[in-house]
């Protein structure tokens, strides 16, 4: 039986219910047809397939994202609940609002950047944490009422040592400095770092970036125009340094690191003016497994699956207890490993849920130009 099958057997007898013998038969033959018994429904259909979920379906990126959380966080997770996982990809905002208005939610738990998830929830599209399950227990300044912290990400700069060789750039202010360092510049096209990189490169210390002044952002962005080529994936950022046609880059730590090993170092990076951000993991409203997915994103806060997709994907952890299991071989790729968590910017996702989509439209209308 499917459970589209099943939900429907659950309608038909929850309409039913009016008490004459004629109905109140039909209403127990439904019932049996359907598997469970009538005072579930007094619970609610949706909370009746829910009571005891079968699968929870996570919504992430693609890519190798889905091998390393099947193997750090969802095999591991099916093996300690009998509870199955299944996986679908792409968790973008438009889908995961046409899923709730037409309830017909068939994801459980989604890998979103820490902005989306406010955003969402607060226009009702996200179920509240429940945080009498889930540990609060996150480094400084991480989550939200609607998305629990799942991994560190960073920008960083990644800079050519072949060309600069004993003096190579230190900070953003170097990045901008294209007489005493030349190449051309790296940035992301969907400004991930980009206007904070701007304004540690105009003097703001990176504990004042927030609030972010977008007009000294953009004239800062302005003056390195005729420098930059745009990216617009992980894969594309490092293209461009291996091809030589940036010498420096703004890109995601992950890609820092697999640049830096696979080069042998003629590539590396610094953590210095990074700027730290989390994704999480956030919740639609009406979402098939019910409260079971608490569990799950309980289960995957563990020190195990923290650390183990830290040396699957480069990902740091979040929690403060996986930050402190990281082996020594694997600290100085970790974000979060307090030395190099101190060299940088706090990315503030309260501000990105308030300001991304102008700010995204001025940058690109800026770098197009």
């Amino acid at each position: 039986m499917t459970k589209r099958h099943l939900q429907d057997l659950l309608d038909q007898a929850r309409d039913l219910q009016p008490a004459t013998s004629q109905r109140r038969r039909d209403f127990l033959r439904l019932c049996a047809a359907a598997g469970i018994a009538p005072t579930l429904l007094s619970l609610g259909a949706k909370d009746a397939l829910a009571s005891n979920p079968k699968e929870i379906v996570l919504s992430a990126w693609g890519g190798e994202a889905r091998s390393a959380f099947r193997s750090a966080y969802m095999d591991p997770f099916t093996k300690a609940s009998g509870i199955r996982m299944g996986y679908d990809s792409s968790p973008e905002d438009g889908k995961i609002k046409a899923m709730v208005e037409n309830r017909n939610v068939i994801w459980d738990v989604m890998d979103l950047d820490g902005f989306a998830a406010i955003k969402l929830g607060k226009q009702g599209f996200l179920r509240p944490i429940d945080y009498s399950v889930v540990g609060r227990n996150t480094l400084p300044g991480l989550g939200s009422d609607f998305g629990v912290p799942s991994y560190l990400l960073s920008y960083v700069l990644v800079y050519d040592a072949r060309k600069y060789g004993a003096n190579p750039p230190k900070n953003w202010a170097d990045f901008w400095n294209v007489g005493k360092f030349p190449g051309k510049r790296g940035l992301w096209k969907w400004m991930g770092g980009a206007l904070e990189a701007a304004l540690m490169a105009d003097g703001v210390d990176k504990d004042k970036v927030y609030p972010i002044d977008v007009p000294r952002a953009l004239k800062k962005l302005k003056e390195l125009r005729s420098n930059v080529l745009l990216w617009d994936s992980g894969a594309d950022s490092l293209q461009l340094l291996r091809n030589g046609e940036v010498s420096m880059a703004c890109v995601w730590h992950t890609r820092a690191n697999v640049i830096q090993r696979e080069s042998n170092g003629r590539f590396r990076y610094t953590w210095e003016q990074g700027l730290a951000s989390c994704d999480v993991w956030g919740v639609p409203k009406n979402n098939p497994s019910g409260d079971a997915v608490w569990q799950f994103i309980k289960f995957v806060q563990g020190v195990e699956p923290q650390v183990r997709l830290l040396s699957l994907l480069g990902n740091g952890p979040v929690t403060p207890a996986a930050t402190a299991a990281v082996p020594q071989a694997l600290r100085a790729d970790n974000p979060g490993t307090p030395e190099n968590w101190a060299k940088q910017c706090k990315v503030n996702p309260e501000w990105w849920a308030q300001h991304y989509e102008a700010t995204l439209a001025q940058y690109t209308d800026l770098m197009s130009s």
